[in-house]
């Protein structure tokens, strides 16, 4: 059997709030699960968690995630952010605004509006070196397929 991410926590002032936005943005659904919201994106949950019901943590720390989808599906998703006055950036920094075109596709970043969180989303998947970004620490990068011979 091949490993795969099966869920992750999420911490949040607001776990519906939270929750709603995200199954907004890539067509699911927030379910209630136990002392979770969960939302179900592709084969991985998502389950947000209120940070007074996290016993290990008393603040919320950001979390990033990429989601890959269709063009069809991305176009959707930029409508959306529209929709609830959420600017996409092109990079990572969030310095410039817009849509990227990186690995053969388009993607985009946000924060969501509830805490925060850098939420990703692609259309085509990171292979390869990364690409090659101006800023921050991507400008020097590694190739980490490289050997040392």
């Amino acid at each position: 059997m091949a490993i795969s991410l099966n869920h992750t926590i999420v911490l949040t002032k607001d776990k519906w709030a939270a929750a709603n936005f995200l199954a907004d943005m890539v067509e699911s659904e927030a379910k209630a699960f136990g002392p979770f919201v969960r939302v179900l994106t592709g084969e991985t949950d998502i389950e947000f968690q209120n940070i007074e019901d996290n016993v290990a943590n008393d603040r919320i720390p950001t979390t990033h995630l990429a989601f890959l989808m269709s063009e069809d599906e991305l176009d959707v998703v930029l409508e959306k952010l529209k929709r609830h006055g959420v600017q996409p950036y092109q990079d990572m920094f969030y310095d410039e605004p817009g849509v990227n075109n990186l690995y053969g596709g388009r993607g985009c970043y946000i924060h969501d509006p509830v805490d925060g969180h850098q939420w990703e989303f692609i259309t085509a998947p990171y292979s390869g070196k990364p690409a090659h970004q101006e800023k921050g620490g991507w400008k020097d990068f590694v190739d980490p397929t490289a050997v040392d011979a």
